[in-house]
């Protein structure tokens, strides 16, 4: 049993750029999976291929090593390529999977006590006879 490809689908515009190295493009654009999130796809190995500036709707299909279809509206272009590497954003979904840790009372109450005194006079001055003396000591 073979593995399923693997697809990587832009939407709208996707424009490319040389590199990395002297034989490889880079397309940039938003890909589909998890709400347009921007991406750019290295395909590297591609010595000799020329695309259109701009193309929109890109479908990328790794085909049997090292082959990649790469399909724009009407139009196709069958690529050798050695690797290719896909870059996405995947903070807002990591973030929203593992959500921050709580700061303890303790911590919170001693920051609003610090910063409270250090907005009074008496409390600047306190700080920074604190502070002054820790620096002479050091």
């Amino acid at each position: 049993m073979s593995a399923p490809p693997q697809i990587v689908r832009f939407e709208g515009p996707v424009s490319w750029v040389a590199g990395p190295g002297a034989a490889g493009i880079t397309l940039l654009g938003r890909i589909k999976e998890s709400g347009s999130t921007p991406a750019q796809l290295s395909l590297l190995g591609t010595a000799g291929l020329t695309l259109p500036a701009a193309l929109d709707d890109v479908t990328v299909e790794a085909q049997s090593p090292p082959g990649i279809l790469l399909r724009a509206g009407v139009r196709e272009w069958r690529i050798t390529c050695s690797t290719w590497q896909l870059h996405r954003d995947v903070g807002v979904r990591f973030y929203a999977a593992i959500p921050p840790r709580p700061t303890p009372w303790t911590r919170r109450l001693t920051w609003r006590v610090l910063l409270g005194a250090a907005a009074t006079a008496p409390g600047h001055w306190l700080l920074s006879r604190q502070l002054s003396k820790k620096s002479n000591h050091a």
